[in-house]
Order: C-alpha cells, then structure tokens, then sequence
C-alpha cells in the first residue's frame, strides 16, 4: 500500500486505518481526508503536497514510526486543490458523511468528488476563454475514434479520423487537459497533459449504456448511428466523467457528431507556425490571429471564436450568411456598439448553467443567470433594425421569445427574481437567501420568533434600568451563545437570578434561565429557517435543472452573436473588405492589397499591402526568391490568415479578395531541432513536408519555406526541385515556395502553372533596403553579405566575404576551394 518504510504499527490506528482503506480505490490520486475543519494528507500524499503546495511537512509519532502529513484549511481548499490540478494531479475529496456528534466510534467517510484536469469544473481553475477538454482515443480498423467532453459547458462530441496527422491534428486543436487512451493505445502527447489507460466496451452494449443513460431508444435520435464504432471511448469518457463527478451529469444533454468534413484541416504544424492562438515565442495571446479578431464581449464567444479560427468553415452557404451579418453591423455602428453593451452585462452563461445543475454552485450563480436573462431581453429591440441578414433576423425571432409568457427564460427570470433577495449571500448556511413573500411556510416560522429577536434587541436597555448597571451589555458568541457582560466595578450590583458562566480579566458573564429558553428557541428556529431555505432554494434549481436545454441552446446563440459582432468591430476599425467566393473547381486566389492582420494590428499604418493572382488556367504555384528579411514568410503566412479569415465568415484585410475554398492548409515554415527525440532540424523538415504530399489535394493551400536549406547545396537543391514538380504534377495545389535556390527559377520553363517571383529591394551604393513587395520575376541575387552587413558583422568579414563572392561568381579559384555551385536545371 504504502513505499514508506513506517512499521505497520504505526498505521494501526482506528483513523490511518480508515484514511489506507480508503486510498486503496484511488491510488492514482491525492487523498484529501476531512477531519474537522481541515483536509489532511498522510503518507506519499503528504510527500507529494507538501512539495507542491510549499506546506509545512508534519508527522504523527516518532522516529521510524513517524507517518507524514500536512493539511489545509477547509474553508482554503479550494485554491489548493486547483494548484494540484494545474499541474496534472488528481484530488480525490474524502468527506465526513455523518455527524461526529450522533456517532460512535470514528466517523463514517467516503469520496464524494474525484477532481482531474479534464473534470475540474471550478471557475477559478478554468480558463474563462478557452474549453477544458477531456479527450477519449481508440483505435479503428481504419484510423482512430475521438470522443470529447466539457463538463463546464456539456458539450459532448465523438468522430473518426483516418490517420495520425488528423488525429494529431485535432488533438491539437482541442488542446486537452486530460485523455482516456484505449489500453494498449500509444500516443505521443505532451508531458502536461494527464494520461489514463482505459478499457472499453464493444460498440453494442456502448451503445446500449449511452442510450440508457440519455433515456433514448436509439443513438440515431443524436445523428451518432453512423459513429457506432466510435461509441466505446464516448462511453468510457461519460462513464470516467460519472465516477469522478459521482452525480448524474445534468449538464450533458446530448452526444452529437463533430462534423470534420465540414471544416477545414489544419494540422498541428501549421496552427503553430501561423500563430492562430498564441504566439509561437511567448505562448501568449498577443500576435495571435485570435489576438486580432477577439473583439468578444463575453467568455462564451471567445471559446467560439477559438474553435471557428481552428475549425474553418467549407460550407459556403454558412460562410455567407456570417459575412452578410458581418456586413449589416458594420453599416449600422450605432446598434452594433448597443450590442456590446448588452453583451458585455452577460455572464459566462454555459459554465454559470453547468455549475448550478450540477450543484456546484451558490446563490449568487442564480443571480447573475437571472440578470444575464434580463439584459439579453433586450436584444430584440436593437436586432429589429438590422435588416438583409438572415441570421440577425433569426437572432431578433429568437430573442423576441423572452417576452412570451411561456418562456423558459421569462419564467425563471420571473421565479428567481421572486424567490432569492437581489444581494444574497455566498452560502446558504449564512441564511436570508429567500425574498419575503415567496414561501408562506417560511414568513411564517419567520414570523414565529420575530418576537423573540425583539425580545433580545431590546434586553440590554430593560436590564440595564432593572440593575441600575449602565455599563451593563448584551453579548453573543458560539460558545456560550447570549450572555450579560457586567463591568467588575458592578459585580456587586448584580441580581440573584443572575447565574455566572465565565470570568474575564475586567468582566463577568452571567446568563438567566430566561436568556437561554429565549435562546434555544431562536437558535432551534434559526436552523430550521436555513433548512428550509435551503429546501426552497433547491425548487428553484430544479426549475433551472428542467430547463438546461434551453438555456445551453441560449448560450451557444449568444457566442455566436458576439462572434459575428467582433468580426464587424475589427473589421471596421482596420478597414477589411468583404471577400467573395468562386467555384471550387476555378481554384481561385486573388488578393489586392493584401496586408498581414497582426502586423497591421501592431503596426498600423506602416504594413506594406501586397497582390496575388492565383487560378487553375494560369499560375498555382508561386516560387519566391530573394534575400531573408525582405518578407517572404510574412508574405505566405498572410495569405493563409487571410484564407483562414474569409472562411470563418470575417472580413479579410485587404482592398479586394477572392478565393475557391481550401480544404486542407499545409506550411513548412521554420523548425527546431527536436534533440529529445533525435530529430535534427533537416530530419523534421523532411517529416513535415513528406506528411503534405501524402495528404495535399488540389483544393488545399501549401506554403513552404526553404526546403532543403538542412542539408548541402546540391542534395537540398535537388530535394526542393523534385518537391516542386511532385507538387506542380501530381497535387496542383496553390503552392508558395520561398526559396534561396535562385536556381529552381529555371523550373519555370517546363511547369507551366509556376510563376517567379521576388521580394523587391532597392540598392544604393551598395547599400541596400527591403520595401516588403512581392514583384513579378525572379530575385537577381541573393543579397546574402548585404544582410550579413545590416546585422552588424565586423567590416573585415564583410569586405573578405565580398572578395570571396566575387571569385566564386567568376569561377576563379580561392585559397579555401569551395565546391562551386552548378545549376542543375
């Protein structure tokens, strides 16, 4: 049971007893033990706390027989408890789940919560803008099943996927704090993330449990019949979610399909190197593309808009209807900015929701869903003008709802507002959650020892004029409940029927008979005043409870709205245009005045726009030449954004813009050295671009960037020319190669859809300047020693590497005999 070399003696003891019986069951997580007032952890869960949680390492006994612990206070838990979580830990919470007052020997315990990454569902332990993802993986006879589940919101999903790079690929893109791996499933995932092997039904009886729990006759009433192969790891998930949570999951009403072929793919790669959420430098959210465009008003639609941004659409008819809405908040600012002043007045309604149902949650929790209720509720007059976009129009049908006595919403706005005071407190044992007049039964013990308190309010001043004491006072506490403080000047002065009950250092406390019937009757009352608003408070949840459908169909309506306004906030401030769209078959790409969105965010006025013309009866594939820093890479990954943007349904930032879809997007931009792995910099580039010309079709965006620079001129020279013509033959994909091979612009001349071009530089006695625009043609030079100049090299080694230059541009020998360059094209 335990690594510890501690004797079994010393565990012998009725509580450690208890606390190792116990811990037998979750021995893969840390045990919090509730004695009294405090959590406490013994053994290697002490060990492990301590460290983690810089507590102060005790222990019980002596010597060998010393059984480490540490504790935390109850009330404090919770903070401590998150660290744990953060850093990949399970809490297993052990409760007292009886009265130490009523038992009879040690107090029965049990585990009420087991607490993970992926099943943590605190708000001060989750990102309020990014969804906390547990992640199921089983393998298929062809390719892998995915399962995903956040408790915080009840988003509950599952597809398939045929290989490794979409498996990556969108476990990338969920960005899991937690996955269940089929037993026997190996996947390399990040160190961070909290791994557990699970075993798994057969499809048919997941099928019969998923069914059962969701109380439906058949998975196809969830559009999940074609998935049946996929349904063991979506039940191992929800039946893992069960056992950690040990409650019903009200929160989770439904298993949908996660509709991959209506997205486009992006791997894992590729999301990195264009920055989408994060930067690549500092993982932070500035000069990301989701930094651009997040102009959201609530939690619910920043966690949208990061799915929309990593999920780009290839419905077109979905991408129009967003742009269309896009475009009437843009040419009606006045009731776009009243939008976002409703929105910003919103709660996180899925998480708010989630907590409540689930019963982690507070009096307060009720109180913002019902003002976030009754501001949404005036959507529908600011919605109403807003006319040629279908889905506002469907938005201002919806919202108009709220006002019909029938709704859902109208009536727990109503019930809440009735029942709970507008300010109540955190907790309900701190009592006076209930409005006056919403229970008869409750006013009415209310009023019962009414009386009673008047009685006590009063005490002080009677007693006072009875004894003559005028420093005489009126106390409570939890000890000794209400008491006569008398001054020791007084003690004398005081009556008979006065019975003393402490002596402080200038006082005496004295109760009466009287003082403690009155007493035990407020007291008694007080208890079953908290009871039963407790019991009411509950009604009033499970009204919330019957209702979570349409309050999660209300959340996702809300994200939606504020993405589409953010999108029209961003798009007015930097002056986006509205992209069209062309056939797919056309594999159209045409930009004029092009500008880089984070560049333009962070720059302003000083990007350089740029143009491009793509399509299939004239260039796909555009090879980039000349020197680093002239802004070929800045170029390529603008244009992906950009594509990214137009099918997200945003505006995109330039003058004019029109593309076919993408479905697939690949970039081979930059690589480390993966050392850990024995990878070096030329074998990850070779991966990476081996993964796009097994999986590139012609509808998909490739952008690369120096191929074959890992390794010698001639191999990596004819590495990047066979990869341009495989590309150019056999993918036809639109293809921008950035390249120092001035050579491969001789490819020109027998690919006939591939067109030269270069970063333009301006020279002037010698000295040269990017101006950052791509321009029809190849490079002439490579510019290298002028770069090698502005970085600041030693005037020596310029001047002797402009010497060597020119003798191998000349062909005549030098004293180091460098192999010289030959053209192999």
């Amino acid at each position: 049971m335990t690594t510890l070399n501690i004797p079994e003696s010393a565990l012998n003891t009725p509580m450690l007893r208890q606390f190792m019986a116990i811990k037998k069951d979750y021995q893969d997580a840390i045990l919090f033990f509730r004695l009294g007032d405090f959590y406490e952890m013994f053994l290697e869960d002490a060990l492990v706390s301590s460290k983690e949680l810089d507590l102060t390492l005790t222990g019980r006994g002596k010597d060998e027989n010393r059984v480490p612990m540490c504790g935390v206070p109850h009330h404090a838990a919770e903070n401590y408890i998150a660290r744990l979580v953060e850093r990949g830990f399970k809490v297993a919470l052990c409760e007292q789940v009886e009265d130490p007052n009523e038992t009879k020997g040690i107090t029965r315990r049990e585990v009420v919560q087991v607490i993970t990454p992926g099943t943590v569902i605190s708000h001060d332990v989750v990102d309020a803008q990014q969804n906390n993802y547990l992640v199921g993986v089983m393998s298929l006879d062809e390719g892998f099943g995915i399962s995903f589940v956040d408790i915080t919101t009840g988003e509950f999903r599952l597809f398939s996927c045929q290989d490794m790079l979409s498996l990556t690929a969108y476990l990338d893109r969920l960005s899991p704090k937690e996955v269940l791996l089929e037993e026997g499933l190996e996947l390399e995932l990040e160190d961070k993330i909290l791994v557990n092997p699970t075993p798994l039904l057969v499809p048919k009886r997941a099928i019969e449990e998923i069914a059962s729990h969701f109380r439906i006759k058949d998975i196809a009433a969830f559009g999940i019949d074609t998935l049946s192969d996929v349904t063991p790891i979506a039940w191992a998930l929800l039946d893992y979610v069960k056992k950690t949570q040990q409650n019903a999951l009200p929160q989770i009403t439904q298993c949908l399909p996660f509709l991959t072929q209506n997205t486009m793919m992006i791997d894992k790669v590729s999301s990195r190197n264009l920055e989408l959420i994060h930067s690549a430098h500092t993982r932070e959210k500035a000069g990301s593309l989701f930094w651009v465009l997040d102009a959201t008003k609530t939690a619910m639609g920043a966690r949208k808009l990061k799915q929309l941004i990593l999920n780009p659409s290839l419905d077109k008819q979905q991408i129009e209807q967003r742009l269309d809405a896009v475009q009437v908040l843009m040419s009606d600012v006045l009731s776009s900015e009243e939008i976002r002043d409703v929105l910003n007045s919103v709660y996180d309604l899925e998480r708010l929701v989630s907590r409540i149902v689930s019963d982690h949650h507070n009096p307060k929790d009720c109180i913002a869903l019902k003002q976030s209720l009754y501001v949404l509720a005036e959507l529908p007059g600011i919605l109403s003008h807003l006319d040629g976009a279908p889905r506002l129009k469907h938005y201002a049908d919806y919202f108009e709802s709220f006002n019909n006595e029938n709704s859902p919403f109208k009536t727990i706005c109503d019930t809440i507002t009735t029942g709970l005071q507008d300010t109540p407190p955190s907790t309900l044992r701190d009592g006076n959650v209930i409005k006056p007049g919403f229970s008869p039964e409750l006013d009415e013990l209310n009023e019962s020892f009414r009386s009673i308190r008047d009685w006590i309010d009063t005490l002080e001043e009677k007693e006072r004029a009875a004894t003559g004491i005028k420093g005489l006072k009126v106390g409570f506490n939890k000890v000794f409940g209400y008491y006569f403080n008398v001054p020791n000047s007084n003690t004398t002065e005081v009556p008979e029927h006065y019975i003393r009950k402490q002596t402080l250092s200038n006082a005496e406390r004295y109760i009466t008979p009287e003082l403690k019937e009155k007493e035990n009757i407020l007291l008694n009352g007080e208890e079953k005043r908290i009871a039963l608003e407790a019991e009411i408070y509950i009604t009033i949840v499970e009204l919330i409870k019957s209702h979570i459908g349409s309050l999660q169909e209300l959340a996702d309506v809300v994200a939606q709205l504020d993405c589409l306004q953010s999108f029209a906030t961003v798009s007015q401030k930097y002056n986006y245009c509205r992209p069209s769209f062309d056939t797919d078959e056309n594999l159209t790409l045409e930009l004029h005045d092009s500008r880089h969105p984070v560049l333009q965010k962070s720059d302003g006025g000083s990007v350089i726009p740029n143009s491009i013309s793509l399509n299939k009866n004239s260039e796909l594939f555009i090879l980039i030449t000349g020197p680093n820093m002239a802004g070929k890479s800045t170029l390529m990954r603008q244009i992906a954004l950009t594509v990214i943007m137009a099918q997200i349904g945003c505006f995109v930032p330039a003058s004019s813009a029109k593309l076919s879809l993408f479905d697939k997007l690949f970039t081979r931009i930059g690589a480390l050295d993966n050392l850990y792995s024995g990878q070096s910099t030329f074998m990850v580039e070779m991966l990476e671009t081996a993964t796009i010309l097994h999986n590139a079709t012609p509808r998909s965006l490739i952008l690369l960037d120096e191929i074959g620079r890992g390794t010698s001129t001639y191999d990596g020279m004819s590495i990047a020319g066979a990869i341009t013509e495989h590309i150019h033959h056999h993918i036809g994909a639109r293809t921008f190669f950035a390249t120092h091979y001035h050579e491969l612009t001789e490819l020109s001349k027998t690919l006939p859809q591939l067109g030269n071009y270069s970063m333009a530089i301006t020279e002037d006695k010698g000295k040269i300047s990017f101006t950052y625009t791509l321009q029809k043609g190849a490079a002439d030079k490579s510019y290298g020693v002028h770069v090698a100049e502005m970085a600041g090299l030693p005037a020596s080694v310029i001047q002797r590497a402009n010497d060597l230059l020119d003798k191998f541009e000349s062909g005549q020998p030098t004293d180091i005999n460098p192999t010289t360059q030959i053209s192999l094209f």
